[in-house]
């Protein structure tokens, strides 16, 4: 009773070791302590979430070696924490075992099987999701929406979506029917939006809104952004942002994030920072780090580098720190225009060099972006940049170096 009172304490607290610590000293003394199911589950799901797969699988083996039977929540904190840290083949073995046993297969349920399927999804792995959806039917096991959802999201990320129309029967034909909710149908338009069918995802909208059960968010709106600059289409992407005013959907950072990729693509950099100040206006949008960026590329990409570079003391003005993405673009767009001296000092602001950047860490500029620069300058003007950059880095500023690299003759290349 001491022991399963001490090992509830470690659990609540994440002080796993001094449990170990504890279980490992009456091993020692010769006193084999059997938990409860419910502890050895519990035990598991917090080792599984420090990434401990190797004390997870012992904790079971452990659990069935002293004659411990799992129950159903114990079996799911065992398969979440492998599917967790990416042995979902092995979690699948297991309720392949538990399965094949007739006292343990009914521990095998419907939130077990999604879990799997999950962790397949997020690899991409579209054929084991869909082995495993059907043997989850052959049994017997009713999918219920989150194992559709799930499913679904696997054929969005796997570029799967032509499988998409059956299985939305399979979920009309269930007993009781399984009705798509609000995340099945956001999920089928970032789908569609994915894999270049934005007229698909555009129909999928015009349902949506005609049943008028389920009224478009944000998130969908933004998926359909995302789709219309990926196909390079801006005047349904304007249609899209005046529905969103119209159906009172609030626009964020990400949503402009979206129409500056677009509008920069099409080459229309003035419509960018129109409806960056309009919207900002009238939705009292503080511009974010991310937003920046992409006027900066949008910037670039349409030739306008002294404006780009314009952008970058404006956010210092307005006390944003711009992160290892925002330089990286400055100096990349920097020396493709040629503009060489300019790309050495934002690297040098980048590693806190030469002005002052506020009480954050100096993020640096990416390797790939550096070696790019130091070409661009030959090795003697390389040389002295690398020094300066290593004096910040070991002459306690702030600077981290972060992005520091040898210069590319001294790799090989």
């Amino acid at each position: 009773m001491l022991f399963h009172t001490i090992a509830d304490a470690c659990i609540r607290t994440n002080q796993l070791h001094l449990l170990t610590k504890y279980q490992a000293k009456l091993q020692s003394q010769g006193n084999s302590v059997a938990l409860a199911a419910p502890t050895y589950g519990a035990m598991m799901k917090a080792h599984g979430k420090s990434r401990d797969v190797k004390k997870v699988k012992d904790l079971w083996a452990e659990m069935l070696h002293l004659g411990v039977k799992p129950t159903a929540i114990t079996l799911g904190c065992m398969v979440e924490a492998l599917v967790a840290n990416w042995c979902t083949a092995d979690a699948w073995k297991l309720v392949q075992q538990m399965r094949n046993e007739e006292e343990t297969r009914p521990l095998v349920n419907t939130v077990i099987y999604s879990t799997i399927i999950k962790g397949f999804a997020n690899a991409k792995e579209c054929d084991k999701v869909m082995s495993l959806y059907e043997e989850m039917k052959s049994h017997g096991i009713e999918p219920n929406n989150i194992t559709y959802n799930t499913v679904l999201n696997a054929f969005a990320q796997g570029g799967a979506m032509h499988r998409v129309p059956a299985l939305l029967e399979d979920m009309k034909s269930s007993v009781p029917p399984a009705e798509p909710d609000m995340i099945t149908y956001s999920t089928i338009i970032k789908g569609f939006c994915n894999s270049g069918s934005l007229d698909r995802a555009l129909e999928v909208l015009a349902e949506l809104k005609a049943d008028g059960k389920f009224p478009p968010d944000e998130v969908m709106y933004n998926s359909l952004l995302d789709g219309c600059a990926k196909e390079h289409r801006p005047n349904d992407a304007l249609k899209l942002l005046d529905e969103m005013k119209t159906s009172g959907v609030v626009p964020s950072n990400y949503t402009l994030s979206m129409l500056i990729k677009l509008m920069g693509r099409c080459r229309k950099l003035n419509q960018c920072f129109t409806i960056v100040e309009e919207l900002s206006l009238e939705y009292g949008l503080k511009l974010n780090i991310q937003v920046y960026t992409c006027l900066i590329q949008a910037c670039f990409n349409n030739r306008q580098a002294a404006k780009a570079v314009t952008l970058h003391q404006k956010m210092i003005d307005e006390g944003l720190c711009p992160d290892e993405m925002t330089y990286s673009a400055l100096v990349k767009g920097c020396l493709q225009a040629s503009l060489v001296d300019k790309a050495v000092e934002l690297t040098k602001y980048a590693h806190g060099v030469g002005a002052p950047q506020g009480k954050t860490t100096p993020p640096g500029i990416n390797s790939r972006c550096l070696d790019e620069l130091c070409w661009a300058l030959g090795e003697a003007r390389s040389k002295t940049l690398q020094a300066e950059l290593a004096d910040a880095k070991n002459g306690g500023s702030k600077g981290q170096g972060k992005g520091l690299s040898s210069a590319p003759w001294r790799k090989g290349k």
